[in-house]
This record gives structure tokens, C-alpha cells and sequence, in this order.
């Protein structure tokens, strides 16, 4: 997803807590919420890197139209490719699959993966535009 994009957040702590950051903050000559960033950033496991064209793709997502947006937050893979890659995870569980049988369910996988990201960074977009996503029915396909 869009890794510069960030969310400002509020919260309460104790007092004492509160005194070691700023005396943190102090100590290293850094304003506050940048020392909290720090920490938080540094407890919650980094999100693996998505490859550079699928980043590319998605930020391009931003000068999309709604219209557009709508159409990749509803897109799925192929009736076909659905079929196939169910298929072929069916014939996983039963028996070892063959190496291009392999192949073809790391590709119907790989396009699954991308179809989902990609919907998720539309519905993003489409939230951020003010459009009402609570009710997820609104994503499937009308």
C-alpha cells in the first residue's frame, strides 16, 4: 500500500509515562511525537515489501477517477481462473500436484494476490474520498 501516507492519532497516558517521553524527547533534542513514532514503529512487525511495479501501480491509483477506483475495488479474478485455481487446490489436498500443475496454481495465486491488493488500495482511495465502505456488500460486484 501508499507507505508515505500516514494518520495522525490522539491518546491519553499516565503522567508518568508522559514525563519520560518528553524527557526522552528532550534528551535527544526530537519533538515528542517523533520519539513516540519511534517506539511504536519499532514494537510492530514491518509489513514485507511489496515488488517496486506493484507499488508503482498503486500509487498511480491516486489520479484514477471514482469510477475507475470502483471498477478495480469490485474486480476479481475469472469465473475460469477461480474454477482452476479451486481445482487445483482441491487436487493439492488429495495428491502431490505435478511441477506445471504448480506453476499454474503460483500463477492463479500470484494473480489472486494482485487482484486483492490492488482492491484493497482502490477501497482505500474511494474511503479517503468519502465514500461509505462500512457495509463491505457495496464492494461485490452489482
Amino acid at each position: 500500500m501508499n507507505q508515505a501516507m500516514s494518520t495522525a492519532i490522539t491518546f491519553e497516558l499516565p503522567q508518568a509515562a508522559f514525563e519520560q517521553l518528553r524527557s526522552a524527547a528532550h534528551r535527544q533534542n526530537r519533538p515528542m511525537a517523533e520519539v513516540v513514532k519511534d517506539i511504536v514503529l519499532r514494537e510492530i512487525p514491518a509489513l514485507p515489501a511489496l515488488p517496486a511495479d506493484i507499488e508503482t501501480e498503486l500509487a498511480s491509483f491516486a489520479q484514477l477517477s471514482d469510477d475507475v477506483l470502483w471498477i478495480i475495488a469490485r474486480s476479481t479474478l475469472t469465473p475460469q481462473q477461480q474454477r482452476s485455481l479451486a481445482n487445483l487446490n482441491d487436487k493439492a489436498q488429495r495428491h502431490p500436484l505435478t511441477q506445471a500443475e504448480q506453476k499454474q496454481q503460483q500463477q492463479l495465486i500470484d494473480a489472486y494476490d494482485r487482484t486483492m491488493v490492488r482492491r484493497a488500495e482502490a477501497a482505500l482511495l474511494l474511503k479517503q474520498r468519502g465514500y461509505d465502505l462500512s457495509d463491505l456488500a457495496v464492494l461485490h460486484v452489482p
